[in-house]
């Protein structure tokens, strides 16, 4: 009888796996179908009838959430799924979880997205979120580098955010240890002018001995383009033109809360918290010099 009870337990498993395979398949099959195309390719029209598809596609999954979601974390980690499902199902699965280890599987997916296919203030929207949970957004960040005119307005605030503010804001907020050796690593090797200058303004904000060595390095490589050694080389030179009331306010505070609070500022996107930005980091430097 015992036998058989094993027996009938384990039959029971095996149903159960079967269904759930069948159903992952199913679902998969459906993002194939749901995302087999690229909105920048799409006329309006076209992309005023696949909008209806995606709704139906995300109202399935909210409908069915015990199925969608072990679904929905294993296809964002297949990249070769079509690249407009790693951003919209990347924002679906936001939707319904808000757990870190879904975070972290966004971010893992969202650096295979298509740029051109994607609201460049909903991205940036997003990622900046993702970093003031204090999750790695280094890749996600990084993939705007791609873009030389990558640019976010804030209406809100009469705000205009390039390439290199952008940035900064998609890592700042987040821990510093993350972001600071691959944008050391990235600046070796990058060789768009834009991109260039966008890292090396991060790492003018980042103030710690390896940036400084980094732009200042730069600022001496003649195989660099002159407009950015320039600009690292306004960089290596501030640290000698910090302002008196930078250091009285330096006084009373620590290193390590100056650093919370640009993180903390940084949570805002404002131009009065880019402002505040500037004024922590030259407490910063007159700390540090």
């Amino acid at each position: 009888m015992r036998l058989i009870a094993i027996c009938g337990v384990l039959l029971t498993a095996l149903i159960f796996a079967s269904l759930a395979f069948g159903q992952s398949a199913l679902i998969h099959q459906q993002i194939l179908q749901t995302y087999n195309f690229q909105p920048h390719l799409l006329s309006s029209q076209e992309i005023s009838q696949k909008s209806v598809v995606l709704d139906q596609f995300w109202s399935k999954a909210k409908a069915d959430q015990s199925s969608y979601l072990p679904a929905l974390r294993k296809e964002l980690a297949n990249f070769q799924n079509p690249s407009f499902f790693l951003y919209d199902g990347s924002m679906l699965l936001l939707s319904l979880s808000h757990e870190s280890r879904d975070r972290k599987i966004v971010l893992a997916a969202l650096p295979h997205c298509d740029l051109r296919d994607v609201q460049r203030k909903d991205y940036f929207e997003q990622v900046h979120y993702l970093a003031t949970q204090n999750e790695d957004t280094t890749a996600a960040a990084f993939l705007i580098l791609q873009q030389p005119k990558f640019q976010v307005i804030i209406p809100q605030h009469a705000l205009t955010l390039g390439q290199d503010y952008a940035l900064i804001y998609m890592l700042l907020p987040t821990d510093q240890n993350y972001w600071l050796q691959p944008a050391i690593d990235r600046l070796k090797v990058e060789t768009d002018a834009t991109a260039q200058q966008s890292l090396l303004r991060l790492l003018f904000y980042a103030q710690t001995q390896e940036s400084d060595a980094t732009i200042s390095a730069f600022a001496a490589d003649n195989s660099k383009p002159q407009t950015a050694r320039k600009t690292a080389k306004e960089y290596s030179e501030r640290k000698g033109k910090i302002d008196p009331a930078s250091r009285v306010k330096a006084l009373n505070v620590t290193e390590a809360s100056l650093r919370q609070k640009r993180r903390e500022r940084l949570r805002a996107v404002s131009d009065e918290a880019l402002f505040d930005l500037d004024d922590f980091t030259m407490q910063l430097m007159a700390k540090r010099h």
